[in-house]
């Protein structure tokens, strides 16, 4: 979480796992209120980076300073609820740019930023009315919050949420009621996630659990709109990226039973993660990337083509270890139809 909070000009960090953990003499009011509705989804822990407040003339620490501090270490879901028009827009592209060109599984909830990709979650309802206080005569005193500072509970929520559900209809408690819209399918296939009240005594929730991608190829199809299955892509990706740092890199040497060792402790784990994550009866696989393996052979010399097929999933490829396979997540159960006959 990028907040802006300070009187001087500097850049702070703080690591909050729960309300205890907020140094409340630090904040302002507003930001204690966006960490505390942060918490309200369960996440781990806060990364929280804090910024000069715009009245901090020629201010030299920015947004641009904290994302290059957040580069280098790992983490999952990002919001900036104080942000500026630009840093959001900024924020966006950085996004973009980390999963795109350095292969990071960074992911961001951003407001009013049609964005169209899978790692930014365009959030959009304003009016959010919440019961913030009681007055003397305990009377509710109630708080409407923006779409940008909301995006700290949507955040909270995604980063919180296990992967055996989706997003879609988890209800927000504490909220009272939202913004109303006349078409709202229409908004939400414009890759807007939005909070609904269907007025029947269920409270305010997510209508759609989906991110701001609108565009669909054949490498990122539908499927791809919907935040539980870029989560599940996303987690597979560092579980395994994880697993190889902790007990590959620089521990065995890179021959093929080795390589092997490695695709089986892979293939052990999707068994693991059948049924909330993978689809029971999907295609999960990994194996050597032949492909890579006969480029990395021409290269070097030799010819693929006068190579038996062992021989090339064999070829010695220095350092590197290429690997190619297929998974098919889990979505979870959120559109009904019914055709009754009689």
């Amino acid at each position: 979480m990028i907040l802006h909070n300070n009187s001087t000009d500097e850049i702070k960090n703080y690591t909050i796992r729960d309300v205890s953990d907020i140094p409340e003499e630090v904040f302002t009011e507003g930001n204690i209120d966006l960490i505390k509705k942060c918490l309200l989804g369960t996440p781990l822990r806060i990364l929280v980076y804090t910024l000069p407040l715009e009245s901090v003339e020629e201010a030299e620490n920015t947004q641009a300073n904290v994302l290059k501090m957040l580069a280098s270490i790992k983490w999952n879901w990002l919001c900036a609820p104080t942000a500026t028009t630009q840093e959001q827009q900024d924020l966006a592209s950085w996004i973009k740019t980390q999963r795109t060109i350095k292969r990071k599984t960074f992911k961001a909830v951003l407001a009013d930023q049609a964005a169209d990709h899978e790692g930014i979650v365009n959030f959009c309802t304003n009016d959010i009315k919440v019961q913030t206080d009681t007055d003397p005569t305990g009377k509710p005193v109630y708080t409407n919050y923006t779409a940008l500072q909301y995006t700290a509970r949507i955040a909270g929520i995604l980063a919180g949420l296990a992967l055996d559900r989706s997003a879609t209809y988890f209800k927000l408690t504490e909220v009272e009621s939202v913004e109303v819209y006349e078409d709202i399918n229409t908004l939400i296939d414009k890759g807007e996630m939005l909070l609904l009240d269907e007025q029947d005594g269920d409270g305010v929730k997510i209508a759609r659990a989906c991110n701001s991608l609108t565009t669909f190829t054949t490498d990122k199809g539908e499927d791809y709109r919907y935040i539980k299955i870029i989560e599940a892509l996303d987690m597979i990706t560092d579980d395994i990226r994880d697993t190889f740092k902790k007990y590959y890199v620089g521990k065995y040497i890179n021959d093929y039973d080795r390589k092997m060792l490695f695709i089986g402790a892979i293939k052990v784990y999707f068994e693991g993660i059948k049924g909330n994550v993978l689809d029971q009866n999907g295609n999960n696989t990994v194996d050597i990337d032949e492909q890579f393996q006969a480029n990395y052979a021409k290269l070097h010399g030799d010819d693929p083509t006068e190579m038996t097929k062992m021989q090339i999933r064999q070829y010695n490829t220095g350092t590197k270890v290429a690997l190619a396979g297929s998974v098919k997540p889990v979505n979870a159960m959120e559109d009904l139809t019914i055709n009754f006959t009689f």
